[in-house]
C-alpha cells in the first residue's frame, strides 16, 4: 500500500506540471516505469525536460516534501523492493531514479531511514553497478557515478539536526557478502571499494594488536587465550587482515597453538579442549597433524644441529657379526628425551578417533599413519609448492616405528599388512626416508639408525616374496645383509642372556649402555617379548626355584629396573609393561595376582614394581593418561566404601595405602600440571572423614596437604563448589585442613587474580570449608587478597574473637578430675582399679575432647608421663576417630598454652616443661603426631596464645634434638634427591625406619618394652614403601615459613631455613614453593632482607634448576656485589624466557647434568622458564621501579644515558633524529616480538604492585608521548620530516615509499580529484606526508616496522601493553577502565613514571625538537619543560582506541562499572572532550576522527544494548559537534 501511495503522490506531482507524458506501461504500482523510454500512451515525460532538470526547477520544489515523505515510507516498509526494478543499463531510468532518491535524501526535513534498509539499498546498488560491462560507455559511467552519489548520501547526514541513515561501518560489515572473495570488482567501483577496504584496514589496526603471536603456556594460560582472535565475533570482519597476519607470523593460528601445547608437553585434556573449538571437519584434524609434523621437523633439525652426521666413522662390513653384536652409541644421548616425548605424543594422537574426544566429530576423523608418513616424506623431498625442509634422517623412521607397533597400524589384517600385500606404497615411502650414511657417522646410533631394519623385521610375516624384496627396493640391497644380521643376533642374544635368565633378580640391574640399547632394540624388533620378560623379572613366578621375599615376607622381591633402560624402550613396550603391572598388581579386587602358589602373607605389591610404575607414568605422560584415569576412577570408587561399609575389606585398605603413597611421594609432582590436579580432593574426600585405619588416614591427610599445596588454577576453585561434592563441608572434622584450604584459595586469587573466577565463588568456597567460622589474626589477613580479606572482616563475628569453638576450659577438666571417679584408674597404682568406667565414659564421642586435657593435668600432677597408665591411655585413644585427632590435638595445645598464658590468673609452669612433655608424647610414645602438633601451634586464631605458641613451635623445630637427629641420619644414608635414579630407595628407607620407627596405633610403648600380647590388638599391618615423617613434614614446614614471614620473625626464619633447608631437596615442588612465597609475600619487609632471600633460594637444588649464574653466585656468597643486577641482568631474564617459549628450540638441554625433562618438577620448558624468571626477578636486589625501567628500556630499545645525556650503552638501533648512530645492528638491538611477549608474560605474573607501576607508565605515556603529539593533527606547525628508530624518513623517500611499507597508511584527505571517493576533504587543514607516514608506523605491525626500520616507541609500547593484558586475568580490565576514567575526567597524571627519566632523543618530526605546538600546548622534551597532562589530540584518542580495541571481546564477558557498556560510555565522553578541543574537528574529513567513529560503531555492535547505557550515550551525544552527533546517532 505504501508503494501505491507513493505512486499516487508522484502522479499528483506530475499532474501539477505543464509537462504531459503518456500512461506508463507495465505495472501500475511501479513508479520507476515513468522513466522508461517514451511510448505512444496517454501521458509521457518530455525527453527535452529530463527528470533531474525538473527536480532542479525551484518552481517544482514545493512538491518535494510530500514526495520525500512517501518515499521514506516506501523505504521503511519495502526494504530492498525498490531496487529490484532498477536497471543500471537503462540510462534514462537509472539517472532519473537516482536523482529522485538523491534529492529526497538531501531534504533538510528528511527522516532517518532504518540502517538495515539503507544498507540493503546500498548493497543492491553496488551489485547492480558491478553488472556493468567492462567496456562501458559514457552513459553507463554516468550511471555508476550517480549510483555512488546515492550511496554517499545514505552515509552522510542530511542536516545538522539529523543522523546519518547508515554508517560506513554498517556498509563494511556487508561488503564480504556483497563481494565474496574471488568476485571481480567492476573498475568503476574500484576507487570506492579501495576506500572502503582502507577504512576496514585502518579499523583493523585498532582492533588487531601490532603483534598477536602470543604463545600459549600450558596449565598457565587462561581460557580466553585458547581461542584464536580470528574466531572471535568481534574480529570476523577483519578475516583478510588476520589471514595476512597469520601468513606473516604476526598472529596465532590453531596450528601454532597446537604447536605450543605439543612443545610444552601439555596434557591431552588441553589438546582435546583445543580440538573442541575447531570446525568439525578435516580442517581441525589437519591442524593437529600439521602441528605434529612441524614439531617433528623442529626436533629433527635440533638433533641435526647437535650431531656430527657429516663426519664419517670407519666401518668394515666384511667382518662377520658376532653373537653379541656391539651397539653403536653416540657420546651424547641428550636428544633421546626429545624423541621419547615426541614418540609419546604421536602414539597418543595418531589413530585416535576424534569422535571419542567430542561428539561434534563424526566417526572416522583422526590423524592417520598414512597421512603422517606422506607428510614426513614431503619434508625430505619437497612438494610442487615447497622445497625440502630436512635432509633425510633416520629419526623419522624411528618415530614411525613407534606407530607400527599400534595394532590398528601394524597388526594382522591392518593397514601395513594390506600395504605389503599390495603395491607397497607406504613401505616405499618409509625406505625413501632412510639415510644410509647416518648410521656410519660419528654420532650414529643403532637404536635410531636401524629403525628401518627393525620395521622390516617386525612386519616380516606380512611381506610378500621376501627373497625378491631387494630387487623391488634396490636401496635395501646395500644395507640389508649386514644390518639384518645385527638385528637377528640381537634377538638371539636377548633370549639367551635375559629371557632365559629372568629368574635372576640381578640380570637386569646396573646394566651398561650397551646392554640397555640391545634390550631397547629387541623391543623394536618384536612386539611383546620384552614387556613380558621385564614383568616376570619384577614379579617372579613362584614356581620351581622360589623367589626371594622381603624381610617381613609381605611381597615377592623381584629385581629393579633403571630409568634409563625404561626410557629407551619403545612406547608400545612401556605401555604393555604398565598394562601388565596394572592388571596383575593393581586391578584385582583381592590383591595382587601372583603366579604359582606364594605364601599367604604375600599380600602387597613390591615397592620396586611401584617404582617402575612411577617411572613409566613419567616417561610417557600423554599416551598413558587412559591408564591414569582408570587408576583414579578406582581410587574414587574405593573412597566411597568407608561411607557405605562398616568394615572395609583388608584388600581395599592395602590397595589404598599403596596407591596413595605412590600418589603423595612420587606422582604429586607430575600431577601438578595436569587436568587431574584441580580435582584431587574429590578422590579422597570420604576417606578423610570415615577411614578407621590410622596409618592409612595419616597418608590420606598428607595427600590432602600435598594436593592443596600444588594448586595454581581457578579450576580448583570451581571444583570446590562442585554440586556433586556430596559433602556440605569439605573439612568438617579438621580445622587445620580448612585453614590450609583458605590459604590455598588466597594464594590462587592473589597470584592469578579473581577476574577469571565466576562471581561470588570465593565467598561460597569460604563458607563450605569448615562447620565453624574461621577467624584469623590481622598479621595473617594482611597478606590475603582483597576478596578473601573482605569476607572474613565482613562475616558475623560476635563473641568469636573472645573464645575458641570447642575449647576445653580448666573448670571442665577440674570437674572431671575432682568430682568424678572416671579417671581414678590413671591416678592410682596400676591394677588396683579396672579401666571399665574410663572406657565406657569415653565411648561417647561428646566426651572425647576432654580426655587429652585431663591427661595433661595428670601429667602436671606427676610432673612426668607415668608409663604405667599408657596401656589405658592407648585403649581410650583407640576409640577416637582418626579424622578427629587433629582437632583433639588442637584442643590439647590450646589448653596447655592457656595454662602458661599470663592472661590466665591460674597460670603456672614453663615453656621448657611443655616442650619436653610434647616431645615425649610425639617422639617417644607416639601418642601425638608432630604434624598435628605443629599445625595446632600456628593456626592463627586471634584468641589463641599466639606468642606462646610460636615460642613452643621454635623449640620443637629449630631447637629440637629429636628432629635434628632424624634429619642427620636421613641425610647420612645417601638417598638421592632424584627419586627416579634411586633404585634402592625402599632398602634405605627401612634402614632409616629401623632406627626411627613410626607407629600410628599408639603402640610404641608396648613394642618398646617387648609386650607381645598387645591389647587391644594392632591394626592391619601395611607395607611402607615411601612414607616417613620427614617427608610429611615438608608440607608443614611450608606453612611455618609463611607464619614466620607474616609475623616478621626474620632471624628465626633464617635459622629455620638454614637448619631444615637440606630436606627441601626431597620436596615435591621446591621451585613452585619458592616462587609462590616470593609472590605471595612480596610486600613483606621480611623478604626485603637479603639473608631471607638467599636462604629461600638455597632451598632449590641448583643441580636441577638453571638459575642465572649472577644470581647463583650472589646467593652462594661467591659474589656479593649488587651492581651486577643491572639492566643487562633484567634483559637476560626476558630473553631467556623468550628462548624457553620458542617451540623451535625444542627444550634441548643446555647443561647435560640437568635431569631429563620428563622427570623435572616442571616438564614444560615454557612454564619452567616463567617460574625461574619470576624467581630471578623477585629474588634479585632490584626495586620494582628499577625493574620496570629496565623492562621498558628493553621493549622501547632505549639507551642508558650519562649525566650529560650521552649514550653509554648502545641499545637503540640505527641513527636517531639527533644524528647519533649506533654500531649495533637494528635486528640485534630492537627486541624480537617473542622477547616482548616474554616480558609481557613475566610482568603479568609479578605481584600487583608491578602492574600498578605499569599502568602509571600507560597513563603517562598516553598523555605525554612526543611521537603521538607530533603525529597529531592539532598542531599549527606540521613538520617536514619524520625519524624512525633505525632509519630517518624524509619527504623525499616518503613519496617513493623506499624502505617503507605504506599498506597501513591512514591518510584519507583528498583534493577531490577522484569522484569515486567520498567528499571528506576538510579545507581547513591538510596533513603532511611525514605525519601520515608516522601515523601509519604507530599502528602498523610491529614485525613489519622492525624489518623495515620503522620501529617507533608507541608501536613498541602497544605491542608490550597487549602482551601484558593478554596474559593477565580479567582484573586488568578494571585497571584499563581506571585509566579511561582518569583521561575522561582530566584527573591529575600519575607520578613516578620511568618514561619521564629518558634523556635520549625520541622520534622527531623536525630536527629542532620544537616543543611548542598548536593551541599553546607545551609537551615534555629534552629541556624538561612542563608536560601536557590531558588527552587533547586525535592521535592520542586513536592510541587509546588501539589500547582497548583488542580487548572488546573480553569486555563483553566482564561487567565493569556496573554495566557491560560502561567503557563505551567513557570512551564516547572522552571522544567528545577531545573533538570539542580540536578546531579541525568542527567539520568532517579528518582521517583520524573517521577512524575513531568506525571504532565506536564497531564497539557498539558488540556490546548488548540496555536502557541505562543508551540514555548515557544520548546525553553525551548532545555535547558533541553536530556532524559527529549525526554520524553517531544510531549508537543509542
Amino acid at each position: 500500500m505504501s508503494l501505491q501511495a507513493f505512486s499516487a503522490q508522484l502522479d499528483l506531482v506530475l499532474n501539477e506540471t505543464d509537462v504531459k507524458a503518456p500512461e506508463p506501461s507495465g505495472d501500475s504500482d511501479n513508479f520507476f516505469c515513468i522513466f522508461q523510454e517514451p511510448t505512444p500512451k496517454k501521458r509521457r515525460l518530455n525527453p527535452a525536460v529530463s527528470w533531474p532538470k525538473y527536480l532542479a526547477d525551484p518552481e517544482n520544489s514545493k512538491c518535494l516534501s510530500a514526495l520525500t515523505a512517501e518515499f521514506l515510507k516506501v523505504c521503511k516498509s519495502m526494504d530492498n523492493v525498490l531496487t529490484q526494478y532498477l536497471d543500471v543499463t537503462n540510462h534514462f531510468q537509472w539517472i532519473g531514479s537516482m536523482s529522485l532518491i538523491l534529492r529526497c535524501l538531501r531534504q533538510p526535513d528528511c527522516e532517518t531511514i532504518p540502517s538495515e534498509t539503507a544498507v540493503a539499498i546500498m548493497t543492491s546498488l553496488l551489485k547492480k553497478i558491478n553488472l556493468l560491462p567492462l567496456n562501458c560507455n559514457k552513459e553507463q559511467r554516468d550511471c555508476a557515478t550517480k549510483g555512488q552519489e546515492v550511496i554517499r548520501a545514505f552515509l552522510e547526514i542530511p542536516s545538522a539536526s539529523k543522523s546519518a541513515h547508515a554508517t560506513y561501518y554498517d556498509l563494511l560489515r556487508e561488503i564480504p557478502q556483497v563481494f565474496p572473495p574471488g568476485v571481480v570488482i567492476h573498475w568503476t567501483l574500484e576507487g570506492f571499494m579501495k576506500y572502503l577496504q582502507k577504512r576496514r584496514r585502518d579499523l583493523a589496526h585498532l582492533i588487531m594488536p601490532p603483534d598477536a603471536s602470543w604463545p600459549l603456556i600450558s596449565q598457565v594460560s587462561r581460557q580466553h587465550e585458547f581461542t584464536n582472535l580470528s574466531q572471535r565475533p568481534t574480529h570476523l570482519l577483519f578475516a583478510s587482515e588476520y589471514a595476512n597476519g597469520m601468513g606473516d607470523g604476526h598472529m596465532t593460528t590453531y596450528v601454532s597453538l597446537f604447536g605450543d601445547l605439543l612443545y610444552q608437553r601439555a596434557p591431552s585434556d588441553e589438546i582435546f579442549f583445543m580440538i573442541r573449538q575447531l570446525p568439525p571437519n578435516s580442517i581441525g584434524v589437519s591442524a593437529l597433524r600439521e602441528s605434529l609434523v612441524n614439531k617433528t621437523r623442529d626436533v629433527v633439525r635440533c638433533i641435526q644441529r647437535h650431531s656430527r652426521f657429516h663426519e664419517p666413522r670407519p666401518v668394515d662390513m666384511t667382518i662377520p657379526v658376532g653373537p653379541n653384536p656391539e651397539m653403536v652409541i653416540p657420546d651424547n644421548l641428550d636428544f633421546m628425551e626429545l624423541l621419547m616425548e615426541l614418540s609419546d605424543q604421536l602414539y597418543a594422537f595418531v589413530g585416535t578417533d576424534l569422535s571419542q574426544v567430542t561428539n561434534i566429530y563424526p566417526t572416522g576423523y583422526s590423524v592417520l599413519y598414512e597421512d603422517l608418513i606422506t607428510d614426513y616424506y614431503a619434508l625430505v623431498t619437497g612438494t610442487d609448492k615447497a622445497s625440502p625442509e630436512l635432509e633425510k634422517d633416520n629419526t623419522l623412521i624411528y618415530l614411525l616405528l613407534q606407530l607400527i607397533h599400534i595394532e590398528k597400524v601394524g597388526g594382522k589384517d591392518k593397514l601395513l599388512s594390506h600395504d605389503f600385500a599390495g603395491d607397497e606404497h607406504l613401505f616405499r615411502l618409509l625406505i625413501g626416508l632412510y639415510n644410509e650414511t647416518q648410521v656410519n657417522s660419528k654420532d650414529g646410533f643403532y637404536l635410531r639408525d636401524l629403525a628401518l631394519q627393525c620395521a622390516i623385521s617386525h612386519q616380516q610375516t606380512y611381506i610378500r616374496d621376501r627373497s625378491m624384496m631387494r630387487f623391488r627396493h634396490p636401496k635395501l640391497a646395500v644395507i640389508w645383509p649386514y644390518y639384518s644380521e645385527i638385528c637377528y643376533n640381537t634377538m638371539s642374544y636377548f633370549i639367551a642372556e635375559y629371557k632365559n635368565k629372568v629368574q635372576d633378580i640381578t640380570c637386569l640391574s646396573n646394566l651398561p649402555a650397551q646392554e640397555m640399547v640391545k634390550i631397547a632394540m629387541e623391543s623394536q624388533l618384536r612386539q611383546h617379548i620384552v614387556a613380558g620378560t621385564l614383568f616376570i623379572y619384577l614379579v617372579p613366578n613362584y614356581q620351581g626355584r622360589e623367589p626371594e621375599l622381603d624381610g617381613n615376607g609381605t611381597f615377592l622381591k623381584g629385581g629393579t629396573l633403571n630409568y634409563k633402560l625404561l626410557d629407551m624402550l619403545n612406547v608400545d613396550t612401556r605401555h604393555r609393561l604398565l598394562g601388565f603391572i596394572y592388571k596383575m598388581m593393581l586391578d584385582g579386587e583381592h590383591g595382587p595376582r601372583l603366579h604359582g602358589d606364594p605364601p599367604m602373607q604375600v599380600k602387597f605389591v613390591s615397592p620396586y614394581v611401584m617404582d617402575v610404575v612411577y617411572k613409566l607414568l613419567s616417561s610417557t605422560p600423554i599416551s598413558v593418561e587412559p591408564v591414569s584415569k582408570v587408576l583414579f576412577d578406582k581410587l574414587r570408587r574405593y573412597d566411597r566404601l568407608p561411607k557405605t561399609m562398616t568394615e572395609v575389606p583388608a584388600e581395599v585398605i592395602r590397595w589404598q595405602f599403596t596407591v596413595l603413597q605412590l600418589l603423595n611421594f612420587r606422582l604429586i609432582r607430575p600431577l601438578k600440571f595436569t587436568a587431574t590436579c584441580a580435582h584431587l580432593l574429590h578422590f579422597m574426600k570420604f576417606a578423610l572423614s570415615f577411614t578407621k585405619h590410622r596409618a592409612l588416614h595419616n597418608v590420606i591427610e598428607t595427600c590432602h596437604h600435598s594436593a592443596l599445596s600444588i594448586q595454581t588454577s581457578h579450576k580448583f576453585l570451581r571444583s570446590l563448589v562442585d554440586s556433586k561434592r556430596e559433602k556440605h563441608f569439605w573439612f568438617e572434622e579438621s580445622e587445620v585442613l580448612a585453614r590450609r584450604a583458605v590459604l590455598t584459595v588466597a594464594r590462587i586469587v592473589k597470584l592469578r587474580g579473581q577476574g577469571d573466577a565466576p562471581p561470588g565463588i570465593i565467598s561460597e568456597i569460604l563458607q563450605i570449608l569448615h562447620r565453624h567460622p574461621i577467624i584469623w589474626t590481622e598479621e595473617i589477613m594482611a597478606y590475603f587478597p582483597e576478596p578473601v580479606r573482605d569476607f572474613y572482616r565482613a562475616q558475623d563475628q560476635p563473641g568469636l574473637a573472645k573464645g575458641i569453638p570447642g575449647a576445653v576450659t580448666e573448670q571442665e577438666v577440674t570437674t572431671l578430675l575432682e568430682k568424678t571417679s572416671v579417671h581414678n584408674v590413671l591416678l592410682v597404682v596400676k591394677g588396683t582399679e579396672p579401666n571399665t568406667y574410663l572406657l565406657s565414659h569415653y565411648s561417647d564421642m561428646a566426651n572425647h575432647p576432654f580426655f587429652l586435657c585431663v591427661f595433661w593435668e595428670i601429667i602436671i600432677i606427676h610432673q612426668h608421663i607415668s608409663e604405667t597408665m599408657l596401656e589405658d591411655i592407648r585403649a581410650v585413644m583407640l576409640q577416637f576417630p582418626p579424622s578427629r585427632m587433629s582437632t583433639y590435638t588442637q584442643q590439647l595445645i590450646d589448653y596447655a598454652l592457656w595454662k602458661l598464658d599470663p592472661k590466665n590468673p591460674n597460670a603456672n609452669g614453663s615453656i621448657d616443661f611443655v616442650v619436653r612433655i610434647f616431645e615425649e608424647l610425639i617422639w617417644k610414645y607416639h601418642l601425638l603426631t608432630i604434624e598435628h602438633t605443629l599445625l595446632a601451634l600456628m593456626t592463627g586464631h586471634p584468641a589463641r596464645s599466639g606468642d606462646l605458641a610460636l615460642k613452643v613451635l621454635i623449640q620443637m623445630t629449630v631447637n629440637s634434638s629429636e628432629l635434628s637427629n632424624r634429619i642427620s641420619h636421613w641425610t647420612s644414608i645417601g638417598i638421592s634427591p632424584r627419586p627416579w635414579e634411586e633404585d634402592a630407595y625402599y632398602d634405605k628407607l627401612h634402614s632409616y625406619l629401623s632406627r626411627y620407627p613410626e607407629y600410628f596405633g599408639f603402640e610404641a610403648h608396648e613394642i618398646r618394652i617387648g609386650n607381645n600380647a598387645i591389647n587391644p590388638p594392632l591394626e592391619l599391618p601395611l607395607l611402607v614403601s615411601y612414607n616417613n615423617v620427614l617427608l610429611r613434614l615438608l608440607n608443614i614446614f611450608d606453612m611455618i615459613i609463611g607464619r614466620f614471614i607474616e609475623y616478621q620473625m626474620t632471624d628465626t626464619l633464617v635459622t629455620f631455613l638454614d637448619r631444615f633447608g637440606c630436606l627441601y631437596l626431597y620436596h615435591n615442588t621446591p621451585i613452585g614453593f619458592v616462587r609462590d612465597t616470593l609472590l605471595y609475600y612480596y610486600e613483606s619487609p621480611t623478604l626485603r632482607d637479603p639473608r631471607v632471600t638467599k636462604a629461600l633460594l638455597k632451598l632449590l637444588d641448583f643441580k636441577q634448576v638453571e638459575l642465572s649464574p649472577v644470581l647463583t653466585d650472589y646467593v652462594q656468597e661467591m659474589n656479593r656485589n649488587e651492581d651486577q643486577f643491572d639492566e643487562h641482568y633484567v634483559h637476560e631474564i626476558c630473553r631467556k624466557l623468550a628462548f624457553s617459549m620458542d617451540p623451535k628450540e625444542c627444550g634441548y638441554k643446555n647443561d647435560p647434568s640437568m635431569p631429563e625433562r620428563h622427570y623435572r618438577e616442571i616438564p614444560n620448558p615454557a612454564t619452567q622458564g616463567l617460574y625461574v624468571a619470576i624467581i630471578e626477578a623477585l629474588a634479585a636486589p632490584i626495586t620494582k621501579e628499577k625493574l620496570m625501567e629496565h623492562l621498558l628500556n628493553l621493549i622501547l630499545a632505549k639507551r642508558s644515558t650519562g649525566p650529560n645525556g650521552a649514550a653509554i650503552s648502545g641499545i637503540a638501533a640505527g641513527p636517531t633524529s639527533l644524528g647519533s648512530s649506533s654500531s649495533i645492528p637494528a635486528s640485534k638491538a630492537i627486541p624480537e616480538p617473542r622477547v616482548i611477549h616474554a616480558a609481557g608474560l613475566l610482568l603479568s605474573a609479578l605481584p600487583s604492585e608491578f602492574m600498578d607501576l605499569f599502568f602509571v607508565e600507560v597513563d603517562i605515556f598516553t598523555r605525554t608521548d612526543e611521537t603521538l603529539l607530533q603525529a597529531s593533527t592539532s598542531f599549527s606547525k606540521p613538520a617536514a620530516s619524520a625519524s624512525y628508530i633505525g632509519q630517518p624518513i624524509t619527504l623525499a623517500n616518503a613519496g617513493s615509499g623506499a624502505g617503507v611499507n605504506l599498506s597501513g597508511s591512514l591518510k584519507t584527505e583528498s583534493n577531490g580529484s577522484d569522484s569515486s571517493l567520498p567528499s571528506l576533504a576538510n579545507p581547513g587543514f591538510k596533513r603532511s606526508t611525514a605525519q601520515d607516514m608516522l601515523l601509519s608506523a604507530i599502528f602498523n605491525s610491529y614485525a613489519n616496522n622492525r624489518n623495515n626500520y620503522r620501529t617507533n616507541v608507541p608501536n613498541s609500547f602497544l605491542t608490550f601493553f597487549h602482551a601484558v593484558v593478554h596474559y593477565s586475568s580479567a582484573d586488568v580490565l578494571i585497571r584499563v577502565m581506571k585509566c579511561l576514567e582518569n583521561w575522561r575526567l582530566d584527573s591529575p597524571a600519575s607520578t613516578g613514571s620511568s618514561l619521564l627519566n629518558y634523556q635520549d632523543g625520541q622520534i622527531r618530526l623536525n630536527g629542532q625538537q620544537d616543543n611548542t605546538y598548536g593551541d599553546g600546548m607545551i609537551v615534555d622534551g629534552v629541556n624538561g619543560q612542563e608536560q601536557n597532562q590531558s588527552i587533547r589530540t586525535d592521535v592520542q584518542l586513536l592510541f587509546i582506541c588501539s589500547l582497548i580495541g583488542p580487548l572488546v571481546h573480553r569486555f563483553e564477558k566482564v561487567q565493569v562499572g556496573g554495566t557491560i557498556g560502561h567503557f563505551l560510555v567513557v570512551l564516547l565522553e572522552l571522544t567528545a572532550k577531545v573533538t570539542n578541543s580540536i578546531e579541525v574537528a568542527a567539520r568532517p574529513g579528518l582521517c583520524t576522527i573517521e577512524q575513531v567513529l568506525d571504532f565506536i560503531h564497531h564497539v557498539r555492535v558488540h556490546i548488548p544494548k540496555d536502557p541505562d547505557t543508551s540514555n548515557e550515550l544520548a546525553q553525551i551525544l548532545k555535547k558533541m559537534r553536530p556532524w559527529l552527533h549525526g554520524r553517531l546517532g544510531n549508537i543509542v
